[in-house]
């Protein structure tokens, strides 16, 4: 973890946290600033008005305690304006743990893990934040020749990383920022959003576009419930041009999609672009019963499948009740 000195914007500790799990705890770690286990573990126990005890046997149960202690470790750094970054190596046990409480830190603040996990299915660590998974190459065990240039140079990005953002939150002081504009965005229509946002500059507004397939549109809303776009100005225009069957047809419409701006009082504007089709995986992942229907292979990643007019009539009573629902 890098924690930003009160002397100087620049200047940045290190602290080594311990969350491991086994039963030998650590004492220290050469001459860095080093916080052990128990201490970690009193920030959680402590926000339940329990004392800390021992860690369970069950590697499940102790891997859940100490993520979650260390998510109240890290926002209590947060809020003491202590936390530049924050940095973890580990397997796919310490990858859960770490990752858990890095995704807690706000959009912006460098967070990096070096992982064996790191090619995989990442969505589960990494979800709608800006985690940055290193793949460690080799397994974490000791020092070799391999993990020697991989940790030097995750060691040397996340360097990068905290000292880039202090020098820019240093010279945005004297900024002004603009009104913020999220808006979602689809590839038929593409056209369509950059016509908006070319109109919406000119108006002098800024706008951030996420893709509407994947992790876009739920890490827009995870932006607005943490105050990320919010906190940039105190009033928000929303658009959404949004394709709400960007998972599955039918059954599975995400009722929580667009709570976050209707929770928030923050307008919104919906639009029924790319409604006539759904986007699947590879087309080996399309539904066999699926595969009757008009399908287009985008490219090798993503293939898309036609809806029909049923279908349509949910997604309609779908947006009218969210519409109806917002301020």
């Amino acid at each position: 973890m890098a924690s930003s000195s009160q002397k100087s914007l620049l200047e940045v500790q290190v602290t080594v946290v311990d969350v491991s799990t086994h039963q030998n705890e650590i004492d220290s770690v050469g001459d860095f600033i080093f916080v052990p286990r128990k201490d970690i573990l009193s920030c959680y126990f402590g926000s339940m008005e329990q004392t800390p005890g021992p860690l369970p046997e069950d590697r499940g149960k102790a891997v859940g305690i100490m993520s979650k202690a260390l998510e109240h470790y890290l926002k209590k750094a947060q809020e003491d304006h202590v936390l530049a970054g924050a940095i973890g190596i580990g397997g796919s046990g310490g990858t859960s743990i770490i990752s858990s409480a890095f995704k807690s830190v706000p959009i912006g603040m460098p967070k990096i893990i070096v992982s064996t996990v790191a090619s995989g299915q990442t969505e589960p660590y990494v979800g709608t934040s800006d985690l940055i998974l290193f793949p460690s190459v080799v397994d974490v065990c000791g020092i070799n020749n391999v993990s020697r240039v991989v940790l030097s140079n995750a060691g040397a990005a996340f360097a990068g990383m905290v000292i880039g953002r202090l020098q820019a939150s240093r010279d945005s002081l004297s900024s002004n920022e603009k009104f913020t504009v999220g808006v979602t965005m689809f590839g038929v229509t593409t056209p369509c959003v950059n016509a908006v946002k070319e109109r919406l500059v000119k108006e002098g507004y800024e706008t951030l576009v996420f893709h509407a397939t994947g992790t876009g549109g739920r890490a827009m809303e995870d932006l607005v419930r943490g105050g990320f776009i919010t906190g940039t100005l105190a009033k928000l225009a929303l658009l959404c041009i949004e394709k709400v069957s960007s998972m599955i047809i039918i059954h599975i419409l995400l009722n929580s999609r667009f709570d976050a701006m209707i929770e928030k009082k923050i307008p919104l504007v919906m639009s029924v672009g790319a409604l006539d089709m759904v986007n699947f995986g590879a087309k080996t992942t399309i539904p066999s019963h699926l595969l009757k229907r008009n399908t287009h292979v985008h490219n090798e990643q993503v293939s898309l499948v036609r809806t029909t007019v049923d279908e349509n009539k949910k997604f309609a009573g779908f947006i009218a009740n969210k519409l109806n629902k917002a301020s």
